[in-house]
């Protein structure tokens, strides 16, 4: 978790690139090069990358399709995300202090949110970004409007794309061709997300636990009794005083069973051959046996939820693993050592040297991870993102069909304030999952 150092320092070098950005704009600098400043943001503007949107854009009615699908896609992740967010904070208050979510974790900026990993979040975020962004382009184009402009947004870093549309000709379009537009980029984030999902669950069906037994991860203390017996980290225990040990409950079991202060023969796998330790079991203080070890079950397919579903109690359960394994405690993505030490590659993936399999394992996972995060926040009834634009106009679509006498004025100023209300709305759900468990009446 950062510190108050951390974000300190943050602050003071994001405050230097705005002043920085300010002064270079006084002086003309930026204008000059095609450079504009946007509060904290830098946009980076050209007209390359127009000629292809055109070539891209020449399969209208394919376009069209899937912007009709982009709207369904879009209309029902914007209800189960607000109501999650709804459900979520009925929950809040029961979250301890500790365990609350930090502030950093809002931001999807690689290096600053400290479960995304630069080299992966860098990457997966840029091809997440760019095809959102052309989708835009492409639909725009598709719709007669015209593109001014290509870009990159910076803030210290690339941390985003933009396509921007002739402003006049987009509103100028009937609702449904605007939905189109906005709805595409999150639309096709979410099924690419489903893609690089696929790709990386069967991708992990060729990792199997290198032993049937519990991994090693860490000792308590140094006179853990395992350390003393010399079992190595990231091995994997398969038997306990000559009783299988294939999961944690059942080691519990067999270390109940012997008792504090037994010695105990303990047989360990690792790196292909097994060995047997003696080990003198301690007390944890209430006369239970230990042997002061942070354990890994092997036998819950974390690398593979989708299709291991029973075990995370059917298909939700397996879907929240499976989007939550950057989370979990120890991490599971990216994967990587010790955890990567109790399984072994299997099957035609076993040709592959480990380190390349799991460089591109990682890349498939956060390619889906980030899509579907991008995806997700950006279909989410909130205005300035595309789900506020679709929100927004389907209010007026319904406000135009239910109540055809309503002046123009009125209609917008209602569309306009049901629009933001929801805006507010989604915000104060977001914040209160971070303040909200940090409060204690």
């Amino acid at each position: 978790m950062a510190t108050l150092t951390d974000f300190l320092l943050f602050f003071g070098v994001l405050a230097a690139w705005v002043a920085a950005i300010y002064l270079l704009d006084r002086k003309g600098f930026l204008s000059r090069h095609n450079l504009v400043p946007v509060g904290p943001f830098l946009m980076v503007k050209t007209k390359r990358g127009r000629d292809f949107i055109d070539r891209s854009a020449r399969f209208g009615r394919a376009w069209r399709v899937f912007g009709d699908v982009s709207i369904v896609l879009v209309g029902l992740t914007m209800v189960g995300i607000t109501v999650l967010l709804i459900w979520e904070a009925f929950l809040v208050p029961n979250i301890p202090p500790e365990r609350a979510p930090s502030p950093e974790l809002l931001l999807g900026i690689p290096g600053l949110n400290p479960i995304i990993p630069l080299g992966y979040g860098i990457f997966a975020l840029a091809i997440a970004v760019g095809i959102h962004e052309f989708m835009h382009g492409i639909l725009a184009r598709v719709s007669k409007v015209r593109i001014e402009s290509l870009g990159v947004l910076l803030c210290i870093l690339p941390i985003g794309a933009f396509v921007e549309p002739a402003e006049a000709e987009l509103k100028a379009l009937p609702r449904r061709e605007r939905a189109r537009i906005y709805s595409v980029g999150a639309g096709i984030n979410l099924l690419v997300a489903l893609l690089f999902g696929v790709l990386f669950s069967t991708m992990m069906l060729a990792v199997q636990p290198a032993a049937p037994g519990v991994g090693v991860l860490a000792f308590t203390n140094d006179q853990a009794p395992a350390r003393v017996a010399g079992i190595p980290l990231g091995s994997i225990i398969t038997h306990l005083n000559a009783t299988p040990t294939p999961t944690p409950e059942a080691l519990r079991a067999a270390m109940d069973v012997a008792g504090p202060g037994a010695s105990v023969p303990v047989i360990a796998w690792k790196d292909g051959g097994s060995g047997t330790f003696t080990a003198v079991l301690g007390d944890d203080g209430t006369g239970r046996a230990i042997l002061g070890i942070y354990v890994f079950d092997t036998s819950t397919a974390y690398y593979h939820p989708l299709t291991n579903m029973d075990r995370f109690q059917g298909v939700p359960g397996a879907i929240l693993t499976y989007i939550s394994l950057p989370f979990l405690v120890p991490s599971r993505a990216p994967l990587q050592g010790p955890v990567t030490d109790f399984y072994v590659i299997t099957g035609p993936w076993a040709s592959v040297p480990a380190p390349v399999f799991y460089l591109i394992a990682n890349a498939l996972y956060w390619l889906f991870w980030l899509n579907l995060m991008l995806g997700a926040t950006n279909a989410l009834p909130a205005v300035p993102l595309d789900g506020g634009f679709v929100f927004r106009d389907g209010i007026e679509a319904l406000l135009a069909r239910f109540r055809r006498g309503l002046p123009v004025e009125r209609r917008d100023r209602i569309v306009k304030t049901v629009s933001y209300a929801f805006a507010l709305m989604i915000l104060a759900l977001i914040v209160w999952q971070i303040i909200g468990p940090r409060l204690r009446f």
